[in-house]
C-alpha cells in the first residue's frame, strides 16, 4: 500500500527553510493524517545532536485489513507487538537511504529487540489500535534546519518502511501465524510445569549453544547438536500447534547436571535460566519454559547488603555483632552469594539455579579433609550442600546445579544428569550406587534449623531520584547499571535481564515504591506486587510520565534485585 506525505506536513516543512533548529519545535504535539496511519510529534529534540524525536504512529488494525485473530487474546497481541517491531527493524536496516546532516540528522529508529519476546512500549495494541514509538533525527548543517533533507527523510527513507511493515499487502500472514502458535504454544508449555510439578521443560530439537559468549543468536554451524531429552527421563506433552512433542521435564527436586568441561553442562542451564521469557521461533528454545520465578544465583563480590539474617548460613562472623542483621557496603563471595539465596526466597523464586563456576566454593561445600584441618567451631560459614535438603523439603523450592568437581552432592540430588557430547544421560542411579560405596567421612554442619525468611521494608525515602535540576533521573547504562538520580546501582550479575529497558522499568517501579510507602506499611514485596498489578491493568507505559517507546517488562525479582544493590 502506498502512502502519501500529508500536505500540512509538507507544507510545514518547507516553512522551516533556513531557519535555526528550533524552529522544528513548530511540529511538537502536531497530529499529522497519513490516512490510515496518524502521525504525531510527542517530542522535538532541541538541536541535531541531542537523542532523536519521538514521534507516535497509530494505525486501527481492522481497518488496515488486519484479522481480529491476530490481537484477540493477550497472548495473540503480545506476539502480534513483537512481531511489528522486529519487521520495522529488520526494514530499518535494509534500507539504504542516506540523509544528510550533522549530529543524528536522519537517524531513524524503533525499539530494539532480542531474541526474548518481552512486553515492551515500542508497539501497543489497544481496542484494535497499534500504537508505535517511531524516532526520527530531523536533519540540519550545523545549527540550520535542511528542509529538503526533512522531507527526503519522511518520504525515501521513513515512508517506505511503514508501507513495508505495517499493512498487510507487504506481510506474509503465514508469518504473523507463526509467531502467534509458538507464543501459545510456550504459554500451553508453561502451564503443564505448574501441573506436573516441574521446574522446567526442554523439548527435544531445542538448540542450545549461542553464536558466541556475546551474542544471543543461535548457533548457526550445521554441526550444533540439537537436544534429545535421556531414556528413563523423556515425557510428552501435547501443544496446540506443533502437537505431541517429546522432551526433558526438570522435577521440582534435587537436580545436578554434571560432566567433563565443554560438554554443555553450562548451555543447557543458561537455556533453562533464560526460558523464563518466551523466545521467537527459530531461536532454538522456543519449546523450553522454566517457571517464571526462577532465579539464577552466584556470587557477587563487592556488593552492598541492606539488614538481612543471614545466620542460616554465617555465624559468629569476625567483627560483625549479629548475623540476624546482617548488613555491608561491600560483601565477599560467599556471603554474597548466600544473601543472594535469601533475597530469592524473599521475592518468591521457586526455583533457584547455580553454576559452579560463578560459585564461592567455600560456601558451596566444605569437604571431609577441610573439615579435619579447619573444625567447625573455627568455620562460620555452613555450606549450602548442608541446607540444600532443608531448603526444598522446607519450602518446596526446586534447585539446578551444575557441578563438575564436586561429588559430595550426590548424596542430597533427587535427579543426577550427565553432560556428554552435549547430549544428556541420567545417571542417578549410577551416583547413588557410588554414594553407597564411598558414603565419605564429611560431617552435615547445621546445629540449628534453617530460619523462616522475612520479608523486608527496604525503606527508600532516604532515596533521591533527583540530580541537579531535573527532577527524576533513571537512566539505564546498557545491563551493567542503573543511574538513579545521584546513585548508580550495579546490575551486570542480574543475568536474567534481557534488555536495556527492563532495567529502565526497574528504576521508575522504584520511583513509585517509594511514593507507595511514603503513606503504606507495606513491606518491599507487598508494594512491587501492587505496583506490578497496577501496570497489568493499566499498560506498561503507565509507570512513567510518558511513554518513551523504550520500556521493557521486567519481573518482580529483577525489581527487587535492583531495589537491595542500592548503596
Amino acid at each position: 500500500m502506498k502512502i502519501e506525505m500529508p500536505a500540512d506536513l509538507e507544507s510545514m516543512i518547507k516553512g522551516l527553510k533556513g531557519r535555526g533548529y528550533k524552529a522544528y519545535k513548530e511540529l511538537q504535539g502536531r497530529s499529522f493524517d497519513y490516512s490510515p496511519i496518524t502521525l504525531r510529534f510527542e517530542h522535538v529534540q532541541g538541536d541535531p545532536f541531542a537523542q532523536p524525536s519521538r514521534l507516535s504512529v497509530s494505525l486501527n488494525l481492522k481497518e488496515a485489513g488486519f484479522p481480529e485473530k491476530f490481537f484477540n487474546t493477550p497472548t495473540r497481541r503480545l506476539a502480534f507487538e513483537d512481531f511489528f517491531l522486529r519487521k520495522i527493524n529488520m526494514n530499518l536496516k535494509t534500507s539504504s537511504v542516506v540523509i544528510k546532516g550533522t549530529g543524528k540528522s536522519g537517524v531513524i529508529g524503533v525499539q530494539p529487540t532480542g531474541q526474548a519476546v518481552i512486553v515492551r512500549s515500542g508497539a501497543t495494541i489497544r481496542e484494535g489500535a497499534l500504537e508505535l514509538i517511531f524516532f526520527a533525527g530531523l536533519p540540519a548543517g550545523g545549527r540550520t534546519i535542511l528542509e529538503k533533507e526533512c522531507l527526503r527523510m519522511f518520504k525515501e527513507a521513513i515512508q517506505p518502511v511503514w508501507e513495508q511493515s505495517l499493512f498487510p499487502s507487504a506481510l506474509d500472514f503465514s508469518e504473523i501465524d507463526r509467531a502467534i502458535e509458538s507464543l501459545e504454544d510456550y504459554e500451553v508449555i508453561q502451564s503443564a510445569l505448574k501441573k506436573n510439578d516441574w521446574s522446567s521443560f526442554v523439548a527435544n530439537g531445542s538448540l542450545l549453544p549461542r553464536e558466541s559468549g556475546d551474542s544471543d543468536l543461535p548457533l548457526s554451524d550445521s554441526r550444533a547438536v540439537r537436544f534429545q531429552a535421556p531414556a528413563g527421563l523423556e515425557a510428552c506433552l501435547e501443544l496446540p500447534h506443533a502437537g505431541k512433542i517429546g522432551g526433558m521435564p526438570v522435577p521440582n527436586g534435587i537436580n545436578l547436571v554434571v560432566g567433563g568441561g565443554f560438554h554443555g553442562k553450562s548451555a543447557l542451564l543458561k537455556a533453562i535460566q533464560s526460558a523464563i521469557h518466551p523466545h521467537i521461533y527459530g531461536d532454538g528454545r522456543e519449546k523450553i519454559a522454566t517457571v517464571r520465578t526462577a532465579a539464577k544465583i552466584r556470587a557477587e563480590d563487592g556488593r552492598p547488603v541492606q539488614p538481612i539474617d543471614l545466620s542460616g548460613f554465617m555465624s559468629d562472623l569476625p567483627a560483625v555483632d549479629s548475623t540476624q542483621k546482617f548488613c555491608t557496603r561491600s560483601a565477599s563471595g560467599s556471603t554474597s552469594q548466600a544473601v543472594n539465596i535469601l533475597e530469592a526466597i524473599e521475592s518468591g523464586s521457586e526455583f533457584l539455579l547455580m553454576d559452579e563456576d560463578a560459585c564461592a566454593a567455600n560456601f558451596m561445600i566444605r569437604d571431609a579433609r577441610m573439615q579435619a584441618l579447619v573444625h567447625s567451631d573455627k568455620e562460620p560459614i555452613t555450606p549450602f550442600l548442608d541446607r540444600v535438603e532443608e531448603i526444598h523439603n522446607k519450602l518446596g523450592i526446586g534447585i539446578l546445579l551444575v557441578m563438575g568437581g564436586c561429588g559430595d552432592y550426590f548424596e542430597p540430588a533427587s535427579q543426577v544428569i550427565a553432560m556428554e557430547n552435549f547430549l544428556p544421560r541420567l545417571v542417578t542411579e549410577d551416583a547413588k550406587d557410588i554414594v553407597k560405596e564411598d558414603p565419605g567421612k564429611r560431617v552435615k554442619e547445621t546445629n540449628l534449623p534453617f530460619p523462616p525468611v522475612a520479608r523486608r521494608k527496604r525503606g527508600l525515602q532516604a532515596v533521591s531520584f533527583s540530580r541537579g535540576r531535573k527532577e527524576i533521573v533513571i537512566q539505564a547504562r546498557n545491563l551493567s547499571s542503573l543511574v538513579l538520580g545521584q546513585n548508580e546501582v550495579e546490575t551486570h550479575f542480574l543475568e536474567q535481564l534481557e534488555e536495556e529497558g527492563q532495567l529502565t522499568v526497574c528504576g521508575w517501579i522504584l520511583h513509585r515504591l517509594k511514593k507507595l510507602q511514603k503513606d503504606s506499611a507495606l513491606n518491599d514485596v507487598e508494594g512491587l506486587q501492587k505496583i506490578f498489578c497496577e501496570i497489568d491493568e493499566k499498560g506498561l507505559d503507565s509507570i512513567a510520565p510518558y511513554n518513551t517507546g523504550l520500556f521493557a517488562m521486567p519481573r518482580l525479582q529483577e525489581a527487587l534485585a535492583v531495589l537491595n544493590r542500592i548503596r
